[in-house]
């Protein structure tokens, strides 16, 4: 199975900064810088046609209102993850980077590969977020059937059922599920332990 590739987008007036901000960069194959990018037009030109994962925007830039830039490229991509990088460690710049979207500020210089660290770390993120929504996605219809007609639970539902509450033995919601799914189906033998763990697991709450 082929690795996943982010594609990365820096905002920077500075031609050497790719190169001086992080000498790991260079060797991390699962990361591909598609572009650099200064004025406003051709940044979200770049946006739009590349829809880079990740954009490492210079906040020390002039010319730039870096908040109101992030809130355009999470307007055009939701998903987008933007990095703030600055010499000045400063709270209110900080606040003011989170209130527009950015999910991170780096203080420059940065030590070596504590950039890449941070955009696996955030692509790591964003795909664990979208993994639990499509979860939640397929609970919740697999819950709402268990109660929309009288038919028996089909097997391939109760087998994710299943696979959830092995994956997940904290899920209580996903346990729930799986013990009406087996009452359903009249599944005695395997909604008696199920049944008291929940009653235990109640008890002790």
């Amino acid at each position: 199975m082929s690795q996943a590739v982010t594609k990365l987008l820096f905002v920077t007036d500075t031609p050497e900064f790719i190169d001086q901000v992080d000498k790991k960069l260079p060797s991390a194959s699962d990361i591909e810088i598609v572009g650099r990018a200064t004025p406003y037009d051709k940044i979200m030109t770049l946006v739009t046609l590349h829809q880079p994962d990740v954009v490492v925007m210079d906040y020390d830039l002039l010319d730039l209102d870096t908040a109101e830039m992030t809130r355009s490229i999470l307007h055009e991509n939701v998903s987008t993850q933007v990095i703030m990088l600055s010499v000045v460690n400063n709270a209110d710049d900080i606040r003011k980077a989170m209130r527009a979207g950015a999910r991170d500020y780096l203080v420059k210089p940065l030590h070596d590969g504590e950039l890449v660290e941070t955009i696996r770390w955030l692509i790591g993120e964003r795909r664990e977020y979208a993994r639990m929504q499509a979860f939640v996605k397929q609970l919740r219809k697999a819950y709402e059937a268990l109660f929309t007609d009288d038919k028996p639970v089909p097997d391939n539902v109760v087998a994710f059922l299943e696979t959830q509450v092995n994956d997940n033995p904290e899920n209580r919601l996903a346990q729930e599920t799986l013990a009406v799914a087996y009452a359903r189906n009249r599944n005695w033998r395997k909604l008696l332990p199920l049944a008291n763990n929940l009653a235990e697991t109640q008890l002790t709450d």
